[in-house]
């Protein structure tokens, strides 16, 4: 499946790479992010937590670049998996691009992943949802963070507004044949973190500046 975000930040794109130079603060706007481990220059891992009702649980990724435009995008693959809770695995390929727009700045991430385990049993729509969710909160707590939120801002687990975000989802020659979406709390966590992966390109491009 193919998956294509984008949102406007109220601010420029310079001001934003200046940000992005700080991994921890850019970290702390994702919801659910734990940690990011530098492996080499090329390689990171990125733990998640995700929360759906009462049930929560935790998601590896391992990130590796394969193409960087200084300062425009950054390409890369990751594979990842369940550590904690809901089972199911994944693999994919994404760029995030900065595009200036006067004085703000529109970030578009596009990402095409392949779903195992109950991540490949969750339909697309689903996913989609939980990755526009994801991405406003993202674009919220970011925004908040560059008017001078500062260090004592919390991030908030629901976006009050949008920042003009929005999430699409488009189909891929041989995509994955999906059945009905499973109704369980498991598949509601494990749709979570698939689109996890999706708006953490947002968090991993901060470590590679």
């Amino acid at each position: 499946m193919k998956f294509v975000q984008e949102f406007v930040v109220a601010e420029n794109a310079e001001t934003l790479w200046a940000f992005f130079e700080r991994p921890d603060q850019v970290a702390q706007c994702m919801p659910g992010v734990e940690q990011i481990e530098v492996i080499d220059q090329d390689t990171f891992k990125v733990l998640v937590t995700q929360r759906v009702g009462p049930i929560s649980a935790t998601f590896e990724s391992k990130v590796r670049i394969i193409e960087k435009i200084e300062g425009c995008s950054i390409g890369f693959t990751a594979t990842g998996r369940a550590v904690r809770g809901a089972v199911g695995n994944f693999r994919s390929e994404s760029i995030v691009r900065l595009h200036p727009e006067g004085a703000d700045t529109r970030i578009s991430v596009d990402c095409e992943a392949a779903l195992a385990g109950i991540l490949g049993s969750i339909g697309q729509k689903v996913i989609a949802k939980q990755a526009e969710k994801l991405a406003g909160e993202f674009a919220h707590n970011l925004q908040q963070r560059l008017m001078g939120g500062g260090e004592n801002y919390q991030p908030t687990a629901a976006a009050p507004r949008k920042i003009g975000t929005g999430a699409r989802v488009a189909s891929t020659v041989a995509a994955p044949s999906y059945g009905p979406v499973v109704s369980n709390g498991w598949s509601k966590v494990a749709a979570a973190l698939a689109a996890a992966n999706v708006a953490l390109s947002l968090v991993i491009i901060s470590v590679l500046l």
